[in-house]
């Protein structure tokens, strides 16, 4: 999106692919890539609709009685192209990111910034799930955490981390970690199961891939 003296003379109509305005991820994109940023992205093509996570009590259908199940194994991670919908209860992630109902034709979705969106990427089950297998494949990168966090940065958005960006990330690293080793039972609830990543270091680096997941690059 950077323009330089050097395009501009090249190209100053800019029909070329070598800049283009920046612009927002659409919701589906914004599921898709921390899916594929976290590895869990399952790229199956074709087939019935999918249900993800969901908060409980959104899909009410008094009529029927029908209820959201989440789909098991990988099915839960397909692209969000495969998301089941339903007109009278959308998918309520999508919306914030600006989603539309199909209730009616839409031309062009207009594209909205808001706190309620970064609510939903710090705070939605799913995208903390996302985080917590974006830190397992950070931690599987070296030993050292500062070469964990480079790494992370790295994998999210394909450029070397900065000294500023390291430092800020490493300082959220330090206090989380403190909180967590006095707190068994957030630390758990951060990994979200008993196992060989319920410690302290695994709790606080998901947080930090939540927080590379929710930088504005």
């Amino acid at each position: 999106s950077k323009l330089t003296p050097e395009s501009l003379e090249k190209d100053p109509a800019n029909k070329l692919y070598g800049r283009g305005a920046r612009v927002r991820l659409s919701a589906e994109q914004m599921r898709d890539q921390g899916l594929c940023i976290s590895g869990q992205l399952y790229e199956k093509m074709y087939g019935p609709s999918v249900f993800p996570y969901q908060p409980k009590g959104i899909w009410l259908s008094p009529w029927n009685g029908a209820d959201w199940v989440k789909s098991e194994g990988n099915e839960q991670y397909r692209r969000a192209l495969y998301t089941y919908w339903k007109r009278t209860a959308p998918y309520p992630s999508m919306m914030t990111f600006d989603g539309v109902a199909r209730e009616v034709c839409t031309a062009r979705r207009i594209r909205t910034n808001t706190p309620l969106q970064a609510l939903v990427t710090l705070n939605d089950e799913a995208y903390i799930d996302m985080s917590r297998y974006f830190a397992y494949k950070m931690q599987d990168a070296g030993k050292e955490v500062k070469q964990q966090i480079s790494k992370g940065y790295e994998m999210a958005l394909y450029k070397t981390i900065s000294a500023e960006k390291l430092a800020v990330l490493m300082k959220l690293y330090d206090e989380s970690l403190q909180k967590f080793k006095k707190d068994k039972d957030k630390t758990c609830e951060m990994i979200g199961v008993d196992n060989e990543h319920n410690n302290p270091e695994t709790a606080a680096m998901v947080v930090v891939a939540n927080a590379i997941l929710n930088l504005d690059d």
